[in-house]
């Protein structure tokens, strides 16, 4: 099998709920790039990658310039060695960032090939170590929702059977943010899981003063406290307070998460697939996490599919996050969350594609 022809398509999707804020963004819309393989088999693989914030179109330049002349005439049989060769092609323009995102796509539409050519999903072809996925939800936490919403959004996530939750902070006076959380823990009562968020905002003096106050309330874990450059920093603050650190939302390499646990940084390893460069970089730093007996909980705000598939294969990946849900219809066979769990894919493949209707209708490229 070979590929013949690479195609791509560049989406801005309107989320279809309140607007959406953290500490550091404000979501209305979803960029999306779909990637698509054909082959001389017959079989097309279907990759994607996304962004909250503008500019994947510099990803897709990225496929159609760099991996492109690289994919077409290849057997995508030898998935890691093009992957490879197309890493390499970005020696001069950056390796992380846009560059790896756009190579991550790929890189799934060539293990969507490998799957449909076995004809099982991901989590089948992998080998599986559960049928069903534990979720938790971010949905109702948002940094700009009143605490009284908090308190009700939190409690119609645990009336729909989740029984954890995260709630952003960062607020302007971290105080307030303390406020809000127990105001939730008091609501929702000590059987449901609270994890938190500060999205990169916080300085070390603050996470040791503010998050230190988190163990008060039983807080799962503190997630982005600070910017994730700064491994020497995180350690620091692993070693201060009580509460767990998780990071990985913007981590884009094995070494730098090899960095964090090396440290003891970190102590829920939240590998994003979508920010590495695919599934096979996501399996090694699973793998590594586990050797330090690390849970890992993937970072995901669109990327369920992929991630509970992952996470369905991987002992040592105990959840998944659930986020946007306003945007589950966008795909083919959208799976969904009921009573804290969810449900598997079952067609053959990566479970990528997103729905023709869709791109027709918010396609900018």
């Amino acid at each position: 099998m070979k590929i013949t022809h690479v195609d791509t398509a560049l989406l801005r999707v309107p989320l279809q709920q309140r607007t959406i804020t953290d500490s550091q963004s404000t979501v209305t819309h979803v960029e999306f790039l779909q990637v698509v393989l054909k082959t001389d088999a017959g079989l097309t693989g279907y990759g994607m990658n996304w962004s909250y914030t503008p500019g994947l179109r510099t990803a897709q330049i990225a496929v159609q310039e760099n991996y492109a002349p690289i994919l077409i005439g290849k057997d995508p049989a030898f998935r890691k060695q093009i992957t490879k060769e197309c890493f390499f092609s970005n020696h001069f323009i950056g390796r992380v960032g846009s560059t790896r995102v756009a190579l991550a796509a790929c890189e799934y539409a060539m293990w969507d090939l490998a799957c449909k050519q076995a004809n099982l999903p991901l989590w089948r072809y992998l080998g599986a170590c559960r049928d069903k996925v534990k979720a938790y939800s971010t949905d109702g936490g948002w940094l700009t929702w009143s605490q009284d919403d908090l308190i009700r959004d939190a409690m119609n996530l645990v009336s729909r059977g989740f029984d954890a939750v995260k709630i952003k902070l960062g607020r302007p006076d971290p105080r307030e943010d303390l406020r809000r959380i127990a105001a939730v823990r008091k609501a929702v009562g000590d059987h449901i899981d609270i994890m938190t968020d500060v999205n990169c905002a916080w300085t070390l003096a603050q996470g040791k003063q503010y998050g230190g106050r988190l163990k008060d309330y039983d807080v799962k874990w503190l997630e982005e406290p600070m910017k994730p450059e700064d491994v020497t920093m995180h350690a620091e603050l692993a070693h201060a307070i009580e509460t767990p650190i998780a990071v990985g939302e913007t981590i884009f390499t094995r070494e730098a998460f090899r960095d964090y646990i090396a440290a003891g940084a970190v102590h829920y390893v939240q590998a994003d697939s979508t920010k590495l460069l695919g599934i096979d970089e996501w399996l090694e730093v699973a793998a590594l996490a586990a050797s330090y007996n690390l849970p890992v909980v993937p970072h995901t705000n669109v990327q369920h599919k992929l991630h509970v598939q992952l996470a369905a294969a991987t002992p040592n990946c105990v959840l998944v996050e659930n986020c946007y849900e306003s945007l589950n219809e966008m795909w083919e066979e959208p799976i969904y969350v009921k009573d804290g769990f969810y449900n598997l894919p079952q067609e053959p493949g990566v479970g990528l594609r997103i729905r023709d209707a869709v791109i027709a209708e918010h396609r900018i490229g």
